[in-house]
């Protein structure tokens, strides 16, 4: 018997590692094409922050955030795949969250940053979700955003529409943007 899953899971399932992370070459090549450690030096991080990172996947980007934090920070990945959520290492300062789609399942007032890698296109209305994701921002906390450069019009007008202010960053990535969402 065939069973189909909503694409938007198995969507939300590869913004994690590859599939076949076991095969070297084939992360390399993620990584290299990703560039990890340019998306991390641009959330420029500190000990002891509150980091969400949203649409997690398989952790792709949480441990180097958790690294990043520590110590005494904290990061929270969220995915509506808890299966995907299931394979991101255990580390301390790591939390795992299975949420719904529309809704960033994240408490007020406790963010330092909100990663949304990959993500947001997925997101059925992206002011409503960027609205209520703002609320879960510390003062002078910001929401970050990458993906492919294809779904950056979409996403600078739903900020805009959220009455985010969208800041560039000039983070050189392959096909991708990386914009900061922050409240006036």
């Amino acid at each position: 018997m065939v069973r189909l899953v909503p694409i938007f899971a198995l969507a939300l399932v590869g913004c994690g590692r590859p599939a076949s992370a076991g095969v070297d070459r084939e992360a390399a090549q993620y990584e290299a094409y990703r560039q990890p450690q340019k998306i991390v030096a641009a959330l420029r991080l500190a000990p002891g922050q509150r980091v969400a990172d949203v649409g997690a996947g398989r952790g792709f980007l949480t441990t180097r955030l958790a690294a990043a934090v520590s110590p005494g920070g904290h990061v929270v990945a969220t995915d509506v795949d808890a299966a995907a959520l299931a394979a991101i290492p255990r580390a301390n300062g790591v939390e795992t969250r299975v949420v719904a789609a529309a809704d960033p399942g994240l408490e007020p007032a406790a963010y330092d940053r909100i990663l949304v890698a990959d993500t947001d296109h997925y997101f059925d209305d992206r002011a409503a979700w960027l609205r209520r994701a703002a609320v879960a921002l510390k003062p002078a906390g910001f929401i970050a955003v990458t993906n492919r450069v294809t779904h950056r019009a979409a996403l600078v007008a739903a900020a805009e529409a959220a009455g985010l202010r969208v800041t560039e960053e000039p983070v050189a990535l392959p096909a991708h943007f990386f914009v900061r969402l922050e409240q006036p």
